[in-house]
């Protein structure tokens, strides 16, 4: 098989965030129309937001969900088309049997939906959404059956933006689609559906003040100065040295959690690490945020198959062995490729070598994962 039918390509768009406005995607699934009107009675409607909703629809029924999140917002509520412009103070619904995403800041609606085992719309929205908005986009994710968004939402965060996801009444994720979401661990607050609206407010208030501090590329320029201070109070906590680690990333991710805490200064932001332990192993996690999937550098892969498997194998028996080490394996996709590549070379093979795959990570959450084996099927 080739390695372009093994792996999905993906948009590289990526845009830098002005705080002009914030573009919200929205989750749930069947159960969720009560939680949309409860966040839209309690948002205000002269924001700089925009919203858009995506819902788990059946595809040959009328929605009328558009008519009925209206009943609680004045703002236009209107099922979502395709090259419409994302506006704020505008909510989009996404109709039935569609696939939705943003590139530019419009939207792109795909008709039809692909077949229900490989229809995930609001992890697809998600991730379009992050590449489109940067650290202007945010995802909700509400109540639902299922696991749709929690992928998506790898993807908000890895590009700077907001997650949340819906609790009940004790700031425990309600179960399913909100409870995937959280396990994640990526989940930046797990509130109750009528305190969003607020959250949402500030984190706009933090975003407009903070533009002052950055640059051209959208990162801080006042962070590079206090990298060593603050990879150094990593190291004490956790033991780990990040000082070499890649400058633009670590301000990001530096930015990104600063975003979170609301901290306008990094002088305060370091006080706080220095005087809240746990705050180190936050920022271990977000430096640890990794993006990865299936074959994720094609030409690399294609690469390893024509070239370098072949010449591993040649000459080898069954008295042989192979070993692999992949570092920094995040949570297995990339072990898991080698493995494939290396199994499909040996089949046919009458006396084939033995092979061993060994796969290591500083990040013990992702290596959980990793050792699990257990996977989302492909969108």
């Amino acid at each position: 098989m080739n390695i372009q039918e093994k792996v999905q390509a993906s948009t590289a768009h990526t845009s830098e965030c002005v705080p002009q406005q914030l573009i919200i995607g929205i989750g749930a699934s069947a159960g969720g129309l009560e939680a949309f009107k409860t966040f839209f009675s309690h948002m205000p409607v002269d924001t700089e937001m925009a919203f858009v909703l995506v819902q788990h629809l059946a595809p040959d029924h009328t929605s009328l969900l558009s008519e009925l999140v209206g009943r609680s917002t004045t703002m236009p509520v209107v099922d979502a088309a395709d090259g419409m412009l994302v506006e704020p103070r505008h909510v989009y619904v996404i109709p039935p049997n569609a696939t939705l995403c943003i590139v530019d800041g419009v939207l792109q609606v795909i008709k039809p939906a692909p077949a229900r085992q490989f229809r995930f719309p609001i992890d697809t929205f998600f991730k379009s959404l992050a590449e489109d908005q940067g650290d202007c986009a945010v995802c909700v994710v509400l109540s639902g059956s299922g696991s749709d968004g929690s992928r998506g939402l790898r993807a908000i965060k890895e590009h700077g933006g907001l997650t949340l996801a819906q609790c009940g009444i004790d700031q425990v994720a309600m179960a399913g689609m909100p409870a995937a979401a959280a396990a994640t661990g990526l989940v930046d607050e797990v509130l109750q559906v009528e305190k969003m609206p607020a959250r949402l407010l500030s984190h706009y208030r933090h975003l407009q003040a903070a533009q002052d501090h950055k640059g051209p590329d959208g990162t801080r320029q006042d962070l590079a100065g206090h990298l060593r201070t603050i990879t150094g109070l990593v190291m004490k906590e956790i033991g780990h040295d990040f000082a070499q680690y890649k400058e633009k990333t670590l301000v990001r991710r530096i930015q990104r959690r600063m975003q979170i805490l609301q901290f306008d200064a990094v002088p305060a932001y370091i006080d706080h690490l220095r005087q809240e332990p746990a705050e180190a192993e936050h920022l271990f996690q977000e430096f640890l945020i990794s993006v990865t999937e299936f074959f994720r550098d094609p030409q690399a892969f294609e690469a390893l198959q024509r070239e370098a498997i072949p010449n591993l194998l040649a000459g080898k028996g069954a008295a042989d062995t192979i070993r692999v080490w992949v570092t920094a394996c995040a949570t297995g996709e990339e072990a898991y490729s080698i493995a494939i590549l290396l199994r499909e070379a040996l089949e046919g093979v009458r006396a084939p070598p033995k092979v061993q795959i060994f796969a290591t990570d500083i990040d013990e959450r992702a290596m959980n994962a990793a050792r699990a084996g257990r996977y989302a099927k492909p969108q």
